[in-house]
């Protein structure tokens, strides 16, 4: 489930009212990602999200076309509603005694549904599930509910957010995004070993052959990733896997709001799991800014503008003043040819 729809499953949760109007759900969403405020596809992306929340049988859409608002595209329903919770089960024979690794969930666990849960995890816990070998989350999924996305929607439920149960106690793990990476030989680097990232697919081709070239020329070996646009937050935490380990991330994206946002959110990611940090590929934006290619974008708020331009460092007021004037500088500027002209500028990435 993604960040957006978990957020949004918070407030579906904490709503006083069975039925949550999808103009306050807009807002909170909003809140969470004030991108959403000024991007175009800010109406399909928490449509995404309510249909996150349907599927994870959270939430329940209307069923008629009048409950919809059709005057933008696409269209969203006008509220959802929450499913009536189910009554409490209470056996006459005394309280359920839990295992003590889930003393906390079975306090919090009132429906039919969450003890269900509880008992598949406790038949875990008994059988020896403590001393399983942690497996990528679906392979668990689906030896315990016989569906294996089950415990990924499970996650946005209650006894997850609340961190009574958590992947860990039932030995497993989240699996990353592959990272898309290639290891190109050259000299030693005396700074480490560096990931150079670019967003889009066709700056990696260019700047992966530009690598190739200056390798062969003396110049440092590195990593060159394709960070896989708003996949990067997610796929950063692939890079343990690169061999040899990076010792700096370096990246290389478009100036516009996403643009900035993805490395910034990636390196928060970063750093939380104790990874060295996103930083700008300074000598390609300088690259980048004096090739004065604009393109025409929504204007954005200054002061989110201001927030979103922070990652770019030395940049940032450049930065700032092309997302409130209206334009975006793609990185595809800073192509094959320009790169072959001024390859030297790898040595100070």
């Amino acid at each position: 489930m993604s960040a957006l729809a978990r957020y949004l499953a918070d407030r579906v949760e904490a709503a006083p009212t069975q039925r949550i109007e999808v103009e306050a759900l807009y807002t909170a969403a909003v809140t969470f990602d004030r991108s959403l405020a000024t991007a175009p596809t800010a109406r399909g992306d928490i449509r995404d999200a309510l249909h996150e929340l349907v599927a994870a049988e959270l939430v329940v859409l209307p069923s008629s076309s009048r409950h919809f608002d059709v005057r933008a595209v696409p269209a969203l329903p006008l509220w959802v509603r929450r499913p009536p919770r189910e009554r409490i089960v209470r056996e006459t024979r005394g309280a359920r005694v839990w295992p003590v690794a889930l003393e906390a969930a079975g306090r919090i666990a009132g429906r039919d549904d969450e003890v269900a849960l509880l008992e598949t995890v406790a038949a875990f816990l008994r059988d020896g599930g403590t001393s399983r070998p942690r497996v990528p989350m679906r392979e668990r999924s689906l030896e315990l509910f016989g569906d294996e996305k089950r415990l990924n929607k499970l996650l946005a439920t209650r006894l997850f957010r609340s961190g009574a149960l958590t992947p860990d106690l039932l030995r497993c793990y989240s699996v990353p995004i592959p990272f898309v990476s290639q290891w190109i030989s050259g000299a030693v680097d005396t700074r480490g070993t560096a990931l150079l990232i670019a967003e889009n697919h066709h700056t990696y081709a260019s700047l992966l052959e530009v690598t190739r070239h200056y390798a062969a020329e003396g110049g440092p070996g590195r990593h060159v990733g394709y960070g896989t646009g708003n996949q990067f937050p997610s796929a950063v935490l692939s890079v343990p896997l690169l061999v040899p380990a990076p010792a700096r991330i370096v990246y290389f994206g478009d100036v516009d709001l996403k643009g900035l946002q993805i490395p910034a959110a990636a390196n928060a990611g970063a750093r939380a799991a104790g990874l060295p940090e996103v930083v700008p590929a300074y000598p390609l934006y300088e690259l980048l800014f004096g090739a004065r290619h604009r393109s025409p974008a929504a204007r954005v708020p200054a002061a989110v503008a201001v927030e979103a331009a922070e990652w770019l460092g030395q940049y940032a007021e450049r930065a700032r003043d092309a997302l409130i004037d209206g334009f975006r500088l793609p990185q595809e500027a800073v192509g094959y040819e320009l790169l072959m002209d001024h390859r030297d500028v790898l040595d100070a990435i």
